[in-house]
């Protein structure tokens, strides 16, 4: 049995953590806080008792692997303490803040044969892996152009916009999402063509950004002040695809000659996923997936930019 310790446990780890009810050979035995004291009811809540600093629960508890869901400037300070000391990391998106930082902590991990893996849950839901067989199988003919967005009005007050941190702003919070999707699904050889955006108090708030690997043109929105696209659509010769909320979404809707079909794949939690290939991995002693790493690396490239 994998022991897990969740490392910041806020909103985001809530839906974690009932992801993990459905997780084989693995359990949540252990918070981590930088306010151990703030997170007494929520350890309550689920029956943990094991609550405290990294140095207290990691070392001390036979914790095997992390769950990071801390804001993302302290992200590669906790992944690189976790690394050191012999524990697998599931983080939050984005990992890091910058390619290079990813691919240092990646050459650690490797070194160690620890698993270091970014949580995006999209890539592993049921429906988004039925949307790769649809595209694999030509169901749509040539793939014309993508677009995938992620827009919601966040109803945050201006004193949030405030933002001061590194890692902060709609792109690095819901921008690689749609990113994410579109090169688990069309490869990562793609290059910016522009991008526009919009900021408040120096933050952005939201944008577009068009991509090329010189035949096929992406498209990705993003923005966490209006609501708008939040849609994966793709225009094929033959039909097209759409999955509304693609994120977590437990089906799409096919069109094809003329003759649309809706695909459901029903289940609890789109967190599940993720992180059973996570535990998967640890289990299989497979400290390196190319093609995971590949899409990590594309987005923080254009995160970074």
């Amino acid at each position: 049995m994998i022991q897990i310790a969740v490392i910041g446990p806020g909103k985001i780890s809530h839906r974690f953590m009932e992801g993990m009810k459905y997780v084989s050979n693995a359990r949540v035995s252990a918070f981590v806080s930088r306010h151990p004291e703030t997170v007494s009811e929520y350890a309550e809540q689920y029956g943990i008792k094991a609550v405290g600093s990294m140095e207290d629960i990691l070392l001390k508890h036979g914790i095997d692997a992390v769950y990071i869901s801390s804001p993302n400037h302290v992200h590669k300070e906790q992944i690189t303490f976790c690394l050191e000391h012999g524990i697998h990391v599931l983080c939050e998106k984005p990992i890091v803040l910058t390619a290079r930082e990813y691919r240092d902590l990646l050459a650690l991990a490797h070194k160690r044969n620890l698993v270091l893996m970014e949580a995006q849950k999209t890539l592993y839901t049921p429906t988004y892996q039925a949307i790769r067989s649809v595209l694999q199988e030509g169901t749509l003919g040539t793939v014309t152009k993508a677009e995938a967005g992620f827009c919601r009005n966040s109803n945050l007050s201006e004193t949030a916009w405030r933002m001061t941190e590194p890692g902060k702003g709609a792109l690095y919070d819901v921008g690689c999402y749609p990113l994410a999707a579109l090169f688990g699904l069309f490869g990562c050889r793609f290059r910016e063509l522009g991008r526009t955006e919009k900021y408040l108090h120096d933050t952005d708030i939201g944008g577009i950004i068009r991509l090329s690997d010189g035949k096929l043109p992406i498209t990705v929105h993003y923005s966490m002040a209006e609501s708008g696209l939040c849609d994966l659509n793709i225009t094929g010769t033959k039909g097209t695809l759409s999955c509304h909320e693609f994120w977590k979404a437990n089906s799409f809707t096919l069109t094809v000659n003329g003759v649309s079909e809706t695909r459901s794949f029903p289940f609890e939690s789109e967190f599940t996923f993720e992180a059973q290939h996570f535990v998967d991995r640890i289990e299989h002693g497979e400290s390196q997936d190319g093609e995971h790493e590949r899409i990590s690396t594309s987005v923080l490239e254009i995160l970074e930019r």
